[in-house]
């Protein structure tokens, strides 16, 4: 068998290493919690033996990782991840070093996420793009020319941290009324407790709160798609993508909330803008993060703009 490329999808809660044969199909994978208060070392440690794991006997080409948090893709370093606690960790020389020297690469999940959707998945074939993901938080990437865009340190595509009401919640940022204290997961919960809403917490609970009708539990996921769609609309007015792949837990949760978004979008938007701008789901699912990581190895050298 060929050498293996190993893509790992380092998130707050869990680590998944697939591996991946020279056509890119998966042939193994493994997962471990991440349980980031064990430390980094601990968390470097798993990902290394999920990759081991994965790989069995065979030899790798390398190791791609798509890590949450802001990366300075070109250092492999995470400057910055609230979910894990990290600081100006240097992720891609500590597995390296993990792993026997095997050549690592290391960006932000969603650019990974967004990278395998516009090479192989529901962006194929696009020039301009916007990924987004919402999930606990709302994460995002950007394409633009058909390449990744990462901005000046690597942080480019924060749509969950504009701003919708500067005179809103507090954000874990340290921002105030970014789109991600209203959309996310997280974000509804938090509201839904200001609401008073009743039952169950969750975003489960208040979708379906939402969806039978309780007045307090339909306004929190009303506002939560407006801002949503308010973001979104400012995305499109900048950089005029052809599509906007839009995905997650709570976006794939219930059709209103993303049919509400759209209608927002196309609302606020500038009309001309709008009305080229497709907005669809990823189509890679749950796989598109490793795919991506996989991916950087041969992204011009995990380097792009």
């Amino acid at each position: 068998m060929s050498a293996l490329t190993i893509g790992v999808d380092l998130g707050g809660t869990h680590i998944r290493a697939v591996a991946f044969d020279d056509a890119l199909e998966a042939v193994a994978r493994a997962s471990a919690p991440t349980a980031a208060e064990e430390g980094v070392e601990a968390v470097v440690a798993r990902v290394a033996e999920c990759v081991r794991e994965v790989a069995g006997t065979e030899g790798l080409n390398g190791v791609g990782v798509g890590a949450a948090g802001l990366v300075d893709w070109r250092s492999g370093t995470v400057a910055l991840a609230s979910n894990l606690g990290w600081r100006d960790v240097p992720l891609r020389d500590l597995l390296s070093a993990a792993l026997g020297d095997v050549p690592v690469r290391v960006d932000m999940d969603t650019n990974a996420a967004a990278l395998a959707e516009t090479r192989l998945g529901a962006g194929r074939g696009l020039r301009h793009l916007l990924y987004v993901t919402v999930g606990t938080g709302v994460g995002g990437a950007e394409v633009l020319d058909g390449r990744l865009y990462r901005g000046a340190s690597g942080g480019a595509g924060q749509i969950g941290h504009v701003v919708v009401d500067p005179a809103g919640p507090r954000c874990g940022c340290g921002g105030q009324g970014c789109v991600e204290v209203y959309a996310s997961g997280a974000g509804i919960v938090a509201r839904a407790r200001e609401a008073n809403v009743a039952g169950e917490l969750t975003t489960a609970a208040i979708f379906e709160a939402a969806a039978a009708g309780e007045p307090a539990a339909g306004a929190v996921i009303d506002a939560a798609a407006d801002a949503l769609g308010l973001a979104l609309a400012t995305y499109v007015n900048l950089n005029n993508p052809e599509a906007i792949l839009l995905g997650g837990g709570v976006a794939d949760a219930a059709p209103s909330y993303r049919e509400r978004a759209e209608r927002t979008l196309r609302q606020r938007a500038l009309p001309a803008l709008a009305d080229i701008v497709d907005v669809r789901p990823g189509a890679l699912g749950g796989d598109a993060g490793a795919i991506g990581a996989a991916l950087l190895l041969s992204e011009d050298d995990g380097r792009s703009t």
